[in-house]
């Protein structure tokens, strides 16, 4: 439904004259990254609605979306499977959340919180066959990952003294999360027989 939409945007794009047909795939991409985003968004926010957990879905886009922009890793091959395994992330989250409830241990967040922040350094920044990134890309983004992941650890620390149990659980989530999805590309990889980028 959302290929085809884009499809329809870009046709008219192109017949309008308003872009070439050399940026069509550029257009493309960005449309379908646009849509994704905006699916899932609306999805994550009824999820909240329904849940009463906004705060807590927020508080994980805002920590996870800029660091999965950077970092990459496994990609769905359809939107479909994407919004499904988004939204599916969410849920996992908020049921941890539910059962560890005001019971929080912070030696295993710390010990999960840095073990996902090295293994961050160490595969990010990681593109795809569905979303490939140039060498040039590839040294940029280290640099704002780095950055990213030092502003994270300030954060977890201040949290960690304040004792905000929310905030402390979605970091290590977020991370945890951006961790899996970097190891489940290079098990792909692997799997596949694919040489590094």
């Amino acid at each position: 439904m959302v290929e085809r939409l884009v499809e329809k945007i870009i046709k008219k794009l192109v017949d309008t004259n308003s872009i070439s047909k050399d940026d069509i795939a550029i257009y493309r991409y960005g449309y379908i990254v646009l849509f994704e985003v905006l699916i899932n968004v609306v999805i994550a926010t009824l999820i909240g609605v329904i849940s009463s957990d906004w705060l807590l879905i927020i508080l994980f886009l805002g920590i996870y979306i800029p660091l999965r922009s950077f970092c990459g890793g496994w990609h769905a091959d359809k939107i479909w499977k994407c919004t499904i395994y988004s939204n599916l992330i969410i849920l996992i989250m908020i049921i941890i959340n539910e059962y560890i409830g005001e019971i929080t241990n912070y030696n295993i967040l710390i010990i999960t919180f840095t073990i996902c922040l090295m293994l961050i350094i160490n595969l990010a920044p990681m593109g795809t066959k569905y979303k490939p990134i140039s060498m040039e890309e590839r040294d940029k983004y280290k640099k704002i990952i780095r950055v990213m992941l030092i502003s994270y650890l300030l954060v977890f620390v201040f949290c960690i003294l304040l004792k905000w149990d929310k905030m402390i659980y979605v970091s290590t989530f977020s991370c945890l999360t951006q961790a899996i999805m970097l190891i489940l590309e290079k098990v792909s990889r692997i799997h596949e027989g694919c040489v590094e980028e």
